[in-house]
């Protein structure tokens, strides 16, 4: 959490100082109407637009962010700012966000490894999020610059406010936490739990392939179409010979993209299985849940639980009983 606020923290204060920055420039001039905080809070929130994504780089925001930072200031202390904050800086900041999308969207599809990532799912999430942020600024923007031209009454402008603050609000939260604060956190986590295996520490194999990351997609697919889990005769020489590769090179591709042995990594998706049998009826029993889920014993299925729920079968019925829910641990 703390490396995933550090990354966001330049990003975010500049948002903060732009916003301060233009607000008291307007006041220092007399300007206090609604329509200059509706283009400093536009042009705040156009700075959060330039977020990285899980798989960009960070530094590649930067230039853009600063440069734009720069342009909005200098605006605002121009003589041509007062009576034209909207229309300046919709205009200053649209050629920016689409050079920026252009590069960020150039960054992605020029590199294969992108492409074939085992989170491409929570990438798309991601890359969707943006999209709609983006398009809810050019909106918000187009909405004020009508109210601008028509010469619009003070209650539009002080709605467009709210909405700019709103909307302000969630941007600095998603830049914050690194949600897309759109789809909800308890989706989001399960997005996050399809995409097995890539949240523990990699061993020190050196860089995986290409092909690697292929064979590792292809065993998360045969896991969840297929269930082969269940079977607790399920070994690492019949899934190397349903993946069509060799267990010793899938055993890698296993540890390095998971962090788990080829057991630890079986486990863990029978645990997964087991905690959906929970939820669907809790008066099964523990000898029914490993005799279901392709363990060997109750006491396998104990260690196995606790290791990847934090907590007994036991504790997480209390959970489920008392309306809550539990995640496996990262």
């Amino acid at each position: 959490m703390k490396k995933l606020i550090a990354k966001t923290l330049v990003l975010r204060a500049v948002s903060l100082l732009v916003l301060i920055v233009l607000c008291t420039i307007d006041a220092l001039r007399g300007n206090t109407s609604l329509e200059s905080v509706c283009a400093a809070l536009t042009a705040a929130s156009s700075i959060l637009l330039f977020y990285p994504l899980s798989y960009e780089i960070v530094r590649r925001s930067l230039p853009f962010v600063f440069g734009q930072a720069g342009i909005y200031i200098l605006l605002a202390l121009s003589g041509i700012y007062a009576g034209n904050e909207c229309l300046l800086v919709a205009v200053s900041s649209l050629p920016a966000l689409i050079a920026y999308t252009a590069m960020r969207s150039g960054e992605k599809y020029g590199n294969v490894k992108v492409l074939f990532r085992v989170d491409s799912i929570w990438c798309s999430v991601e890359d969707h999020a943006r999209m709609v942020y983006m398009m809810a600024l050019g909106m918000l923007a187009l909405s004020a610059l009508t109210a601008c031209r028509y010469e619009a009454p003070a209650w539009v402008f002080f709605i467009h406010v709210f909405v700019l603050t709103v909307y302000y609000i969630l941007s600095y939260l998603r830049a914050y936490s690194g949600s897309t604060v759109l789809i909800g956190s308890d989706r989001e986590k399960a997005i996050k739990r399809v995409i097995q295996g890539n949240l523990r520490n990699v061993p020190e194999y050196g860089a995986p392939d290409d092909h690697m990351n292929i064979v590792y997609g292809k065993v998360l697919r045969y896991m969840e179409s297929h269930k082969p889990f269940l079977f607790d005769n399920f070994s690492i020489d019949d899934l190397a010979e349903a993946v069509f590769s060799n267990k010793v090179y899938l055993s890698k591709a296993i540890n390095y993209y998971s962090g788990r042995n080829f057991r630890q990594f079986i486990n863990y998706y029978r645990v997964m299985y087991a905690t959906s049998l929970m939820k669907k009826d809790r008066h099964l029993k523990v000898t029914d849940l490993t005799v279901k889920c392709g363990f060997h014993s109750v006491v396998s299925f104990n260690m196995a639980f606790k290791l990847n729920m934090n907590m007994t079968p036991t504790a997480y019925y209390g959970l489920l009983a008392n309306g809550r829910n539990a995640t496996s641990r990262a």
